[in-house]
């Protein structure tokens, strides 16, 4: 699980995320960004009704969790940003999902470097 204080909660910080972050995408994951005045780096998921039902949706977020929590401390701070699943997803395995993770988190240039 990842610390409370690394998740973005409210609806209102989703909904600011959406409006004025870089987008960028893969084809079963995409990935808002926006930079924040606080000295942490915050993490939401969004995974909509299309992708299946609680079960399919609860295990995806799981995974999307594990594999951001493995890559926190590399992370910069003063970042927010919401990984977004796409329907394809279901068919991914652990591997494939977490190889496009990090591939957008690279891309949007949100490690220490």
């Amino acid at each position: 699980m990842l610390p409370t204080q690394n998740r973005l909660k409210k609806r209102k910080e989703f909904a600011y995320i959406y409006k004025h972050g870089t987008k960028i995408s893969s084809k079963n994951l995409s990935i808002v960004i926006t930079k924040s005045k606080l000295n942490l780096t915050r993490v939401g998921f969004s995974v909509s009704n299309k992708i299946g039902k609680a079960v399919q949706r609860n295990k995806i977020k799981r995974q999307l969790r594990s594999i951001v929590r493995k890559e926190l401390n590399n992370l910069r701070i003063h970042q927010n940003f919401v990984l977004i699943a796409h329907p394809t997803i279901v068919e991914c395995d652990f591997s494939k999902i977490e190889e496009e993770v990090l591939f957008l988190l690279k891309k949007g240039n949100l490690y220490n470097v």
